[in-house]
């Protein structure tokens, strides 16, 4: 028999709001800088994308991002510093967390 595990992790203040979603919505923007491109890249709504982005930052009590709309040279979005920092903190945590995961997995299901 082979088996396999999956982690899901969220943080948030008052509800869990911040997890996988927010930080693929957030790596769209930054290889594309555009949040419409990100998040179609994903075959997510855009109500949704914004409905996850929103919640994450009401809980969090920070803007993750910062939008420019159209003109000449037409509009992007950029992560603010804040939402760079708590990529940065999540995606090390979690790398954390896989590796420690990894080993009592290994513990507890292999042969």
């Amino acid at each position: 028999m082979f088996l396999k595990y999956d982690i899901k992790v969220r943080i948030g203040q008052k509800e869990a709001s911040f997890g996988k979603g927010v930080i693929e919505l957030m790596e769209g923007v930054e290889r594309t800088g555009s949040l419409s491109a990100a998040y179609k890249a994903m075959n997510m709504s855009s109500s949704k994308a914004w409905k996850i982005i929103q919640r994450a930052q009401q809980d969090l009590g920070i803007v993750l991002f910062e939008s420019k709309s159209g003109g000449s040279d037409g509009g992007h979005t950029i992560i603010t510093a804040q939402g760079k920092e708590l990529m940065r903190k999540y995606r090390s945590m979690m790398l954390e967390i896989e590796r420690q995961a990894e080993i009592s997995f290994q513990k507890y299901f292999t042969e």
